[in-house]
Parts: structure tokens; C-alpha cells; sequence
């Protein structure tokens, strides 16, 4: 009877021990999260329920609604990161997010129109999530509504995520004050895939954003939407500034037969470097427009360089592969000015010839370079002036040239000043230089 008491007692000291060490183990794997990531709340999802649990296990949400289920977790962490573990999340409404805070998806799918607002916050961090909307297809764009949007906030990163199968934004910066702004935001090796609108919208008065490394492709597609862009910077007014210090850098852009890879309707201080983009209808545009037809202000600082491009061929119309134009309104012209485009490599585009058409087109500006671009293919014109002056242009190579309607030029000039200067470019014997 002694030996069997004893006995029991050891089992028993060995089961609570067990058990103990099995509950130390549960909450250090809780602490860490799914592949080493340190949470401070997490988020699960099975078929019917999402729960929600602090990394101590303390379970704050369980239930069936992922908008309640997410605003629970974000309630319940004044600074630190929140775990969305596998799953799919449908969010029928936006959730706004607060500052201090990084949302990290670990094969995490969340699909709305809207789903997260970050306004007046500064440090959040969203990566690794792919995000999408509800339909198996993005249907016409509705406008103004971005699948992660911001307003009047700092110092945030965008990063590692997917954005497949939406209308209208992927990231949208905006402002719906002139006294707010967006500023240091970072979107970079993100994938922008078959979408229907604009991959990142950057609205007015955004400072210091950087698009950097992300791939965007297969743009409207299905051409339901007139418009179409990669990455584009929205128009300014005389009640709103424009933005400025844009960086636009070593992206790949592919598959938009509707319009734009790139396009600015207005930033000071803006660089468009390293990026290729391939069969796409207006490769890289940067014009000076506004909302209301005002030009208070002439813009300055554009610097389009280390570019690959590739033209259209499958498409009907390609347009010119870069474009710089200033600002036209009735009678009042505003030149853009300190404009660099170098180190570019355009093949095969232009095909369809316009009176103010070519691979390079710059018109309206003033206090420009042209140097070093590589041209190959060009339909019509290879470099286009128009209205420019204080121009150089040099040691520009423009061959085998595509005639479309009479003869190929290599440089057309088009009311433009004196001051225009010309070294050391070459133009093999496919290329027509009139005049020059």
C-alpha cells in the first residue's frame, strides 16, 4: 500500500509537471507568432470564427465579423504589431488604423473596396498581406476610394504586400484639406497586379514618397475605364499645393493598352529613374494640369533618367515614350523648368504619329537637358521641341528609325526660342534631320 501511494504520487507530480511544461510551451510558440514574428495581438480565422488573443493568450474577440474582429486588435495596442494569421477576411468597411503600430499578414487575404485608413497617424508599417476586392473581376472605377488610404500622415511603409483584382486604388494618398498633408510614405516591393484603375494614386500636397521597386501589370485589361496608370501624381489647384519630392525608382510597369505607366499632372521636384516599362500606351508622362484651370505657380525639377522602355507593338496607337509638358490653360502658358531626361533606352516606340508625337517629347519647357537617351525603332520623330527653350541636347544616339507618315526626323523643332544647343548626338542613315 506504501509503494503503490508513493507510486500514484509520482505519476501525479509527473502529470502536473507535464502539464505545466506544455502551457510554458504553448505561450512562449503564442509570444512569437507564426515564423518567429513577435505580435503583440493576433488574429486567426477558421470557417466560422475569428478569434483574437494577445500575445499573453488573453482571447479579447471571437465571433464572425472581421471588421469587429480587426478593430478589436487595433483597440487593444496603443504601440506594437498585430498578427493576421492564414485566413481570408472580408471587410465590408474601412478600418482606420493608429499611429505606433505595424500590421504583418502571414499568408493573410483581405478583400473590400476600402479596408484600411490611416488619418492624422504617423509610424504604421502594413506588409505582407494580399489584398484585393470581394469580385472575381474589378468592375468601371467608382473614384476616390484606395484599398489602403491616407490622409495627413508621416512616416509610413507599405511593403511586401500583393494588390490583385481592384477598380479603383491600390494605395491612395489624399487630402481633403488644404491644411493637410501626406508626407514620408513608402511603398516599395509591393505587386500590383490585374487591376483596373491606378496602382498608387499620390494626391496632392504628399511630400517625400517614395514608389520604389514594386511591380505593376496587366493594367485595365479589359478596357473599361478610360484612364489607366501604374503610379500617378493628381493635379494641383490654387487652393491646394502641389506635391513634391516624388521618387519614382526601379519599378517594372507592364501591360496598360489604355493609357500610363507613369504619369504626373504635377510635382515639383519629382525623379522618375531605373524603371522599365514594357507595352505600355504612354510609358512615362509628367505634365503641369490643374483642377480649376489656374497656374499660379510654374513648376520646376523634373528628372526622368535610367529608364528602359519598351513600346506598345500589339497596340494600335502607341504613344510617345516619355513626355514633358508644360502648363496650358487658354491663353496662359506656364513652362515647366530644370528638366533633366537622360541615360534613357526607348525601343520600338511611337507608332502612331501626331503633330506634337516623338520617343522624347518636351514642350512648354524651359532650362532642360537632353543627353545620352538611346533611341532605337522610333516611329516618326525621335526627339520632338515644341515652344522650349534653354535646351541641350546632347550625345543622343537615334537609329533605325520606323517611317509613318513621309519621312522620319530625328529632332523636329517647333516654335521654339534661340537658345537651343545641339553637340555631339548621332542619327544613323535611317533618320532625317530638317533644318539641322
Amino acid at each position: 500500500m506504501v509503494n503503490r501511494r508513493k507510486t500514484t504520487s509520482l505519476l501525479l507530480v509527473c502529470l502536473l509537471l507535464g502539464l505545466s511544461l506544455g502551457t510554458a510551451i504553448s505561450s512562449a510558440a503564442d509570444t512569437t507568432g507564426n515564423e518567429g514574428i513577435n505580435y503583440t495581438v493576433s488574429i486567426s480565422k477558421d470557417t466560422t470564427t475569428t478569434l483574437v488573443h494577445t500575445d499573453e493568450g488573453e482571447l479579447i474577440y471571437e465571433g464572425n465579423n472581421d471588421v469587429e474582429a480587426i478593430k478589436a486588435a487595433v483597440n487593444a495596442v496603443d504601440e506594437g504589431t498585430i498578427l493576421f494569421n492564414s485566413g481570408t477576411y472580408m471587410i465590408s468597411s474601412a478600418i482606420e488604423l493608429k499611429s505606433n503600430t505595424e500590421l504583418v499578414g502571414s499568408d493573410a487575404v483581405l478583400r473590400g473596396y476600402s479596408i484600411f485608413n490611416i488619418t492624422s497617424a504617423t509610424n504604421v508599417t502594413i506588409r505582407g498581406f494580399e489584398f484585393s476586392n470581394p469580385d472575381q473581376s474589378y468592375l468601371p472605377v467608382t473614384g476616390g476610394v484606395g484599398l489602403i488610404e491616407f490622409e495627413n500622415s508621416n512616416n509610413c511603409l507599405i511593403e511586401g504586400n500583393t494588390f490583385t483584382n481592384f477598380r479603383d486604388y491600390g494605395v491612395f494618398l489624399d487630402v481633403n484639406s488644404p491644411s493637410y498633408t501626406n508626407e514620408q510614405i513608402t511603398i516599395r516591393d509591393n505587386e500590383f497586379l490585374d487591376f483596373g484603375y491606378a496602382g498608387v494614386m499620390i494626391g496632392k500636397q504628399s511630400s517625400n514618397v517614395y514608389v520604389e521597386n514594386n511591380t505593376f501589370k496587366d493594367i485595365n485589361t479589359k478596357m473599361i475605364n478610360v484612364n489607366s496608370y501604374g503610379v500617378a501624381v493628381a493635379k494641383g489647384s490654387s487652393s491646394y499645393q502641389y506635391s513634391e519630392y516624388i521618387y519614382i525608382r526601379n519599378n517594372h510597369i507592364e501591360n496598360n493598352p489604355v493609357w500610363e505607366g507613369i504619369d504626373s499632372h504635377g510635382s515639383n521636384n519629382i525623379y522618375i529613374e531605373d524603371n522599365t516599362i514594357k507595352d505600355v500606351k504612354i510609358p512615362i508622362a509628367v505634365s503641369h494640369s490643374t483642377s480649376d484651370g489656374s497656374y499660379s505657380q510654374t513648376l520646376q525639377g523634373v528628372k526622368i533618367t535610367g529608364n528602359y522602355i519598351e513600346g506598345y507593338t500589339n497596340g494600335q496607337k502607341q504613344d510617345s515614350g516619355i513626355y514633358v509638358i508644360g502648363g496650358h490653360g487658354g491663353t496662359v502658358l506656364k513652362p515647366i523648368s530644370r528638366v533633366i531626361v537622360s541615360g534613357n533606352t526607348l525601343v520600338d516606340v511611337n507608332n502612331w504619329l501626331v503633330s506634337d508625337d516623338g520617343a522624347i517629347v518636351l514642350q512648354s519647357v524651359e532650362r532642360a537637358v537632353v543627353e545620352n537617351n538611346n533611341i532605337i525603332g522610333a516611329g516618326g520623330t525621335g526627339i520632338n521641341l515644341e515652344n522650349t527653350d534653354n535646351i541641350l541636347v546632347k550625345g543622343n544616339s537615334i537609329t533605325e528609325m520606323k517611317p509613318i507618315s513621309g519621312s522620319t526626323k530625328g529632332l523636329e523643332i517647333i516654335s521654339s526660342g534661340s537658345n537651343l544647343v545641339f553637340e555631339n548626338n548621332n542619327f544613323d542613315s535611317t533618320v532625317h534631320i530638317p533644318g539641322i
